[in-house]
């Protein structure tokens, strides 16, 4: 038995006895999530360093803390993938969506002269975090990235403080489905070689797991309000970002084969049948994702001494995303 990081949408569709189906079409399964997903990854890299107050004052006013949030994309964007294989998800995804979990370190520091702050932050799994997940769900992420805010209006009372800023996101991810199906064993041919190796073969696929990955360069834009009322600070905003990304997906798989264990064979083998297996060992397919999303969001803080608690919630325009979002930081 072999573990290989393979395209196995050829097999899979053998397997299933679906002989119509082409690599393309395979690939075509991941191309409404590919899209959902530039919709939506931008507002997902923007979770982090969005803090209640709009401004939090000039140096050496600062902050640090930790973020957990994420947006959870409508079940529709996988659906495709899920009919078209055949295969199948945990409830959870189809009630809730696809999670596109966040979990990162922020912290923000005043300016120096003019009345604006930065904000850097950097975020990953921990594997403990890990072990919360459902048996049958994996998902692990990799988050970097910075901004600048511009104080336009200093508030008083009830009038608000309006910030302006823009900002830079990096973030990679993998969501896994684990065992979608219980296995499947295919008859192939294999035509004499000469070495002597061919005739009739099995390769053996066992507990395939679904797998959907993205990444995401994003340049984002946001202007928001907010109310300093003693111990709540509400504030609401308005986003923008472009994302310049990848996503995709396939299926991980162990093989095993009854004749010579060479993969390299059955890679020529399926491509004399006109199914292709891009390369032995590759990990999916993958398509440009480059999109805009537009959100806007609200929330409070709740400020006790120095240490303060945010909560926030979101709202994607284009693809009809939520998500939501926890900060709890020490500030002064």
């Amino acid at each position: 038995m072999k573990r290989v990081l393979i395209v196995v949408s050829i097999l899979f569709l053998f397997a299933t006895g679906l002989f119509a189906q082409t690599y393309d079409e395979f690939k075509g399964y991941f191309e409404t999530f590919s899209q959902e997903a530039a919709n939506s990854l931008p507002i997902t890299a923007s979770v982090g360093g969005n803090w209640s107050p709009a401004y939090i004052g000039q140096f050496p006013h600062f902050g640090i803390g930790i973020s957990l949030g994420g947006m959870f994309l409508p079940y529709e964007s996988i659906k495709p993938v899920v009919d078209g294989l055949g295969v199948s998800v945990p409830q959870e995804l189809e009630k809730y969506g696809v999670p596109f979990p966040v979990l990162a370190a922020d912290a923000r520091l005043g300016g120096f002269i003019l009345p604006f702050d930065v904000g850097v932050k950097f975020g990953f799994i921990p594997d403990k975090a890990k072990e919360l997940f459902s048996a049958d769900v994996t998902a692990d992420y990799l988050l970097v990235g910075f901004d600048a805010r511009l104080r336009l209006v200093e508030g008083s009372g009830l009038l608000p403080t309006i910030s302006a800023g823009a900002g830079y996101n990096f973030m990679r991810g993998t969501l896994g489905v684990n065992d979608v199906s219980s296995g499947e064993t295919i008859d192939i041919s294999v035509p004499m070689n000469a070495a002597g190796y061919g005739g009739l073969h099995q390769l053996i696929i066992t507990d395939p797991d679904l797998v959907f990955n993205w990444d995401t360069h994003t340049i984002q834009a946001k202007a928001q309000a907010s109310w300093n009322l003693a111990i709540l600070t509400p504030h609401v905003g308005f986003g923008a970002a472009h994302g310049f990304s990848n996503a995709g997906g396939g299926l991980f798989s162990t093989l095993a084969y009854s004749g010579p264990n060479d993969l390299t064979t059955v890679q020529q083998v399926f491509d004399s049948y006109g199914y292709p297996i891009p390369t032995v060992d590759g990990i999916e397919v993958s398509s440009e994702a480059n999109g805009w999303s537009f959100w806007v969001y609200g929330g409070t803080a709740f400020n006790i001494f120095i240490v303060k608690l945010d909560l926030s919630a979101m709202y994607n325009f284009l693809s009809g995303a939520y998500g939501a979002s926890a900060n709890v930081r020490i500030q002064l």
